[in-house]
């Protein structure tokens, strides 16, 4: 509890600070009617305030002893991408450019950033997997490229080819920019499907997030420049501004407390998985634009359209496999409650979001009794009823968000979350023990009994396997104590008798 309140309080008062220091630089930039050397210098100090925040909130989360060596290495990495934003505003007051030499500057500050983020990003650790899932991710990944790929020939490869301006004048812009961004969108996206870190999930998606803003931001400006459109700066600083503001609020996200290392069963974020579908619906969507845009829907936007409601079908279909697949993976085949990885990644996030608000935890383990004589006496086929009868006790007594699961033979376990305080799941326990009795199968009366043990985690406590431990010593000391005792709470005695 002291370490979950002493990481959390810092954390809070960094996102308001990062939130204030947003907030100011937006208003300036974009609210206010300054000239462009006013703009320009705005626009430096917010990204060398943004860089000191990062570096800081980086090295913070790089020193963090609770998460793997690899992962601190890559926090340490991301703190010398901020350091290439802090270094950049001195040099170029050293430097007195005008204007336009400054502009230059910014971008080679820029391209500097964003190949110092890609090697940044390749460090964070990912799932392992086997070479066909390997071949799977890269594929998936491939796909996300090739439709970032498509939106930067449409909005600013072929345009500047075709404008007959100096395709050199604004390469950098219309190019240069958008590639390094399809090279950071490859790596978020390898890493979104294959699955990273759990003590970097969240942080991972807020990176992932500031790539996106910068893809499309310079995606953009590529197109404007190949079009001869004029537009302030000011606009162009505000989507970098937007991006330092998510990779610090990255850092400070990485800082806060009950961050578990490991993986999760399930490979990817579920935002991971929509990608490379999105990337499949860019072409057709782009034929689309382009034919309503040319004003020349014939035939071209026919071909879109039903080429986009193929892709849409094919991929709803995929979607509904996949969807099947997963719970045939997480779901047991006897009595259809959660497998042994469910409930493991349920808890995880149950654990962390209770540390993270302030709430309790806890694991109920039951173990039934008698389990094998019932085999021995009445046979297999009774036993599996015996079971599925118990599975229907935990679907009636598990209140929501509380997870029944199957850990395998007669051993079932129960995962509840967001509990304003142990009683809670006390209640629980003892609803189940009440609904435990005589059951009918195949015309028999067996009697359906089994040891609870309850083990409860204060926000921020205990991770997993420390919760599921401390209830099963609870089950053991029900099971000792006899048929008339149904349940048992962990006491730290349990832990010296064991």
């Amino acid at each position: 509890m002291h370490t979950w309140t002493n990481r959390v309080a810092p954390a809070r008062a960094s996102y308001r600070a990062l939130g204030l220091l947003y907030a100011l630089a937006m208003i300036a930039l974009l609210g206010m009617n300054l000239g462009p050397d006013d703009n320009e210098w705005i626009a430096e100090a917010a990204r060398f305030g943004f860089g000191v925040f990062g570096v800081v909130a980086a090295l913070h989360a790089a020193r963090l002893p609770d998460l793997p060596a690899r992962l601190r290495r890559a926090w340490t990495a991301v703190a010398g991408c901020f350091g290439v934003l802090v270094v950049s505003v001195p040099v170029l007051l050293l430097l007195d450019l005008s204007l336009d030499d400054t502009k230059t500057a910014d971008d080679v500050i820029h391209v500097i950033f964003v190949v110092a983020l890609l090697i940044a990003l390749q460090l964070f650790p990912l799932a392992k997997l086997r070479p066909r899932d390997r071949a799977k991710n890269v594929l998936d990944a491939m796909t996300v490229l090739v439709g970032g790929s498509l939106v930067l020939w449409y909005t600013a490869v072929d345009p500047m080819i075709h404008s007959g301006h100096d395709f050199t004048e604004g390469f950098v812009a219309a190019v240069l920019y958008p590639i390094g961004d399809l090279a950071l969108l490859f790596t978020v996206a390898r890493a979104l499907l294959r699955g990273a870190d759990d003590s970097a999930r969240r942080p991972l998606q807020l990176l992932t997030a500031g790539t996106l803003v910068l893809f499309a931001g310079d995606a953009v400006n590529g197109y404007l420049n190949a079009h001869g459109i004029m537009v302030s700066a000011s606009w162009q600083f505000s989507w970098w501004i937007t991006t330092d503001a998510l990779l610090a609020a990255a850092a400070v996200e990485q800082s806060r407390p009950a961050r578990r290392a490991g993986f999760t069963h399930r490979p990817g974020f579920r935002i991971g998985r929509c990608l490379p579908y999105l990337a499949v619906m860019v072409a057709p969507g782009l034929m689309l634009y382009s034919a309503i845009a040319s004003k020349h829907f014939s035939p071209w936007g026919g071909i879109a359209i039903g080429g986009a409601a193929l892709s849409a079908l094919v991929l709803s279909r995929q979607t509904l496999v996949q969807r099947e697949s997963d719970e045939l993976a997480l779901t047991d085949g006897l009595t259809g409650l959660a497998n042994r990885s469910r409930f493991r990644e349920t808890s995880h996030r149950g654990l962390h979001r209770d540390a993270r608000d302030g709430l309790h935890s806890a694991v109920l383990v039951i173990d039934m009794n008698s389990f094998k004589e019932i085999n021995d006496t009445f046979g297999h086929q009774a036993g599996d009823a015996v079971l599925i009868e118990l599975a229907d006790v935990l679907r009636r007594c598990v209140p929501s968000p509380g997870l029944p699961a199957r850990l395998g033979g007669d051993e079932f376990a129960v995962v509840l979350s967001g509990l304003a305080a142990p009683q809670q799941a006390y209640e629980t326990a003892g609803r189940i023990a009440a609904a435990l009795g005589p059951v009918a199968v195949d015309g028999r009366l067996i009697t359906l009994a089994a040891s609870i043990g309850v083990a409860v985690s204060a926000p921020g406590e205990l991770h997993h396997d420390e919760l599921v431990h401390r209830a099963d010593l609870a089950m053991y000391k029900a099971k000792a104590l006899g048929p008339a005792t149904r349940w048992a709470v962990w006491q730290e005695s349990l832990e010296t008798a064991a």
